[in-house]
């Protein structure tokens, strides 16, 4: 029996959300690990995480996912095939996160995206000068 737990990780500032699907049989101690270690700065990730090297990469995955919403202009993305994209090319495929596996939504690292709203609402003023 798989182990699957979702986490809604939410940016209150800006009212970002982003819902991310582990597979806690896949994202284990040992390989939270490596992902954590292959990047700089995984001891302040840990510190952030109160020493879970899981919930560091979980939140490091949905930073990177955020990143790539914001990259693209923002968007909302609310369908499985829309987020097999995102989890695909934007994580799993990414350096550093062991790549896909086959049809498995969940890639090397064990985690996929669910859903996400990550909306750029810039509200500029422009003052000549």
């Amino acid at each position: 029996m798989t182990n699957l737990k979702k986490y809604t990780l939410k940016d209150t500032w800006k009212e970002w959300e982003i819902t991310l699907e582990v597979d806690h049989d896949q994202l284990t101690v040992e390989r939270a690990t490596l992902i954590n270690e292959y990047w700089s700065d995984s001891e302040y990730r840990l510190d952030d995480a109160n020493q879970d090297v899981v919930m560091a990469v979980i939140k490091m995955a949905a930073k990177q996912l955020v990143y790539a919403f914001l990259e693209f202009g923002g968007g909302i993305c609310n369908t499985t095939e829309a987020a097999g994209y995102w989890t695909r090319d934007n994580l799993h495929n990414q350096e550093g996160w062991g790549g896909t596996e086959g049809n498995e939504p969940f890639g090397w690292c064990g985690i996929r995206l669910v859903s996400a709203e990550v909306e750029v609402d810039l509200d500029l003023e422009f003052q000549e000068g």
